[in-house]
């Protein structure tokens, strides 16, 4: 499309959002109803489709870590000057790699469950020399063997709870899943067996087996030795019933807040049952004692936004 037409249509869309603002909910209801009433009309289905768009653009379902918040969450923490970040899930390592360049003087460890994905990862990583570890395994809630399954066009879909695979598998068309075998062990005794006091920033993206990880973190968390916990939710919790809820309830019993994470910044927040749209992706959680880095990382507070409640 055409620059011009780009700007021609955003500004006739920000014409439309201020007249809807000055119509009031009920009118702007009313409104939704009848240019939506004909379900079957083409140009109907396209702007049901862009409205859709428009929510998750809002809501921030994004997954380019340049795009989404994340690296400029690691840009704002550059100041604290943060010693251990973990990468748990780092696939070929692209939150790794934004973490080693936006802050020089951390060392990290990334982590990565499957053999083939963590060669990759390994050579990504090979410009940040002894900063970078990469540890071709998984951290869990036990010590052992586990089974990985693979969708094999998606290498991001890949995760240790088949069901988590599906859900990505048949978003994009991928009916085959393959398995192979890996071997995990807890954050706890890893922690134990490198020497590791303290973790400044624990990073996790294992496709739905979030709180497996998080629960093989028990002793660390009992002795405060995390600060900094970023996790992801998303339609995968669906599967495994893991609920936006079960995560604050697991982090405010240990003495964290909870906030999504946006490009301006994190939204601390109470839960409420509103935000357990499954849209995803990043939340932060930070130990409420740790008021410079809430302060620091904060977004503030918006009026309430796109809702997915109906308006009679």
């Amino acid at each position: 499309m055409p620059n011009f037409t780009r700007l021609t249509t955003e500004f006739q869309i920000r014409v439309l959002a201020r007249l809807i603002t000055r119509m009031g909910p009920e009118n702007a209801a009313w409104l939704a109803r009848r240019v939506m009433r004909d379900r079957r009309d083409a140009n109907t289905r396209a702007f049901a489709a862009f409205s859709q768009q428009c929510v998750e653009a809002w809501k921030n379902r994004q997954y380019d870590v340049h795009l989404n918040g994340e690296a400029a969450l690691l840009a704002a923490l550059a100041p604290f000057k943060p010693s251990v970040l973990f990468d748990v899930g780092a696939n070929i390592g692209e939150w790794s790699l934004a973490a080693a360049a936006l802050l020089p003087d951390a060392r990290l460890h990334a982590f990565e469950i499957t053999p083939a994905t963590a060669e990759t990862l390994a050579v990504n990583a090979a410009p940040f020399g002894q900063r970078l570890t990469i540890h071709p395994f998984g951290l869990g809630d036990h010590e052992g063997a586990i089974t990985v399954y693979l969708s094999p066009r998606h290498d991001t879909a890949n995760s240790t709870l088949r069901d988590a695979v599906t859900v990505s598998a048949d978003g994009n068309d991928d009916a085959t899943i393959a398995e192979v075998a890996a071997r995990v062990t807890t954050g706890d005794a890893f922690l134990a067996e490198h020497g590791i006091a303290h973790v400044d920033f624990l990073k996790i993206d294992v496709e739905g087996a979030e709180f497996s990880v998080l629960n093989g973190f028990q002793n660390a968390f009992a002795r405060n030795a995390i600060d900094l916990v970023q996790f992801e939710y998303g339609e995968i919790n669906l599967k495994t019933r893991d609920f936006l809820e079960d995560y604050y309830k697991f982090f405010t019993a240990r003495g964290f807040v909870v906030g999504k994470l946006y490009p301006e910044g994190v939204m601390f927040k109470p839960y409420a049952i509103a935000d357990e749209d499954f849209l995803g992706p990043n939340y932060i959680a930070c130990r409420a004692e740790r008021a410079d880095l809430i302060a620091a990382l904060r977004f503030p507070d918006m009026a309430p936004g796109p809702s997915v409640t109906a308006t009679s």
